[in-house]
């Protein structure tokens, strides 16, 4: 029996990325939380271009109530979650999909078009919630 190459269907890429999971999490790869890290950005505003299917991430202060904050991971990415935002939007979360990222520098903006998906869906199986109960006996 001859052996096959299996292809991964996520690739890791070095380029910024952002991804939107099937729970309408986003979630930005090392070189984009470089990005934010690098212009000091915690906490950003979600922006819709409806015409253009664009989303950009623009950074906010804390305080404003409509920002959301980003949690940053120790040795990897960032995100955050934003099911409200995809409901709004009415992106379709069956499938993760991942989108090129790009820094606007003149307006400080953190890009995707959601028109330009990087990576075939991946289609995610749903996990039961938790483990299976003991059964308990007398």
């Amino acid at each position: 029996m001859a052996y096959e190459v299996f292809t991964r269907k996520i690739v890791r890429t070095t380029t910024p990325a952002i991804s939107i999971s099937t729970l309408g999490k986003i979630a930005l790869n090392q070189t984009a939380t470089d990005i934010l890290r690098k212009n000091h950005v915690e906490h950003v505003l979600l922006l819709w271009d409806g015409e253009n299917r664009k989303i950009a991430l623009q950074p906010a202060d804390k305080t404003d109530t409509r920002a959301y904050h980003v949690a940053f991971g120790t040795k990897s990415g960032s995100g955050f979650s934003a099911k409200t935002f995809c409901d709004h939007i009415k992106y379709d979360t069956a499938v993760i999909r991942s989108f090129a990222a790009e820094w606007n520098p003149k307006d400080k903006m953190l890009e995707i078009s959601l028109r330009e998906s990087k990576t075939q869906p991946t289609q995610v199986q749903q996990r039961g919630r938790g483990r299976p109960r003991k059964e308990v006996t007398s």
